[in-house]
């Protein structure tokens, strides 16, 4: 179970701004609901396992009770709605950016919204937006794994794993940061994420536009997009489903 108080000690000024749960059946729906009412954010909302967690479009997110940190962030961007497509790449770069300074895990970004280390997720995020207000939740393994061979936690990894609540106000420091920062100093942020890309150099599949796609990866472009060389022609694409490596 995680420990408010520990958590309280650790990040003073977040634990103000935690709404911690038990149970819940999805932390972005409960990060949803918050929004209606105008919150002063930033927030998070927090639980120790979800009866309804969920991916990107509608896919069942599966955690051990107590095995991960399941968590949603609000916040309200002070910047064009335009740039909030940024907000999921800008993310995946704030926590594989903690693995990797604060734990020594190769963590890398899987473009558009997964964290990756040895090949394996470890992270997933999903972006849901309601109004002047955006929800960024994330699933991170870190004592459980339970989706199978192809999925990760951070504790198989590493012998440095510290508590949840140490994890967790990193976490939120390094992602409001990032986000933050979508706007302004993005290109920075595509340079970071091209040292980190998962997919760069590999044959990949996808699906775009109800179309089914292979090609090349190439890499993140200057706006974020995945560039694929698809039949000897270099695409960008802004939106993707089901993306593997093949």
């Amino acid at each position: 179970m995680f420990d408010v108080e520990e958590f309280a000690r650790i990040a003073p000024d977040w634990s103000r701004r935690l709404h911690y749960h038990k149970e819940l059946g999805s932390t972005n729906d409960e990060a949803l609901r918050l929004c209606s009412s105008n919150p002063a954010e930033p927030l998070a909302v927090l639980t120790d396992f979800q009866t309804s967690g969920r991916g990107r479009r509608g896919a069942a997110w599966m955690s051990e009770p107590g095995g991960g940190l399941l968590f949603s962030v609000v916040i309200k961007p002070r910047y064009e709605k335009k740039y909030w497509s940024r907000l999921a790449l800008a993310s995946g770069l704030a926590i594989s950016s903690v693995l990797r300074e604060q734990y020594g895990l190769l963590a890398e970004v899987k473009w558009p919204n997964d964290v990756l280390i040895e090949a394996r997720k470890c992270c997933g995020i999903l972006v849901e937006t309601q109004g002047d207000y955006a929800v960024i939740g994330v699933g991170l393994n870190v004592t459980g794994s339970p989706q199978g061979d192809e999925s990760v936690s951070l504790s198989e990894l590493t012998p440095r794993l510290g508590s949840r609540e140490t994890l967790l106000a990193e976490l939120l420091t390094a992602l409001t940061n990032e986000v933050n920062d979508c706007a302004d100093q993005f290109e920075q942020q595509v340079g970071r994420l091209r040292e980190l890309c998962f997919l760069e150099g590999k044959q990949i599949t996808f699906k775009a536009n109800g179309k089914i796609f292979t090609g090349l990866a190439e890499g993140i472009s200057d706006e974020g997009e995945l560039m694929v060389n698809i039949d000897g022609q270099s695409i960008s694409f802004l939106q993707a489903e089901e993306v593997r490596a093949v």
